[in-house]
């Protein structure tokens, strides 16, 4: 299963849940976007939305 882990900084039990996902990479891709970044050009959302969109699911972090 292809997940994708985004970081978003809303949830304070955000460590947990990313420690969780850690612990599934051996039998599961994990790939992790960051968009708390100030410097995200236009370029760069639209690679966030085609991630999302080939993620079989996205967890929220």
């Amino acid at each position: 299963m292809h997940i994708l882990q985004l970081n978003t900084g809303l949830f304070p039990d955000a460590q947990t849940v990313i420690a969780a996902l850690r612990q599934a990479t051996p039998a599961h891709r994990v790939d992790v976007v960051d968009i708390r970044r100030p410097d995200l050009q236009q370029s760069d959302w639209d690679g966030v939305i085609a991630a999302i969109l080939a993620a079989d699911l996205v967890v929220s972090t």
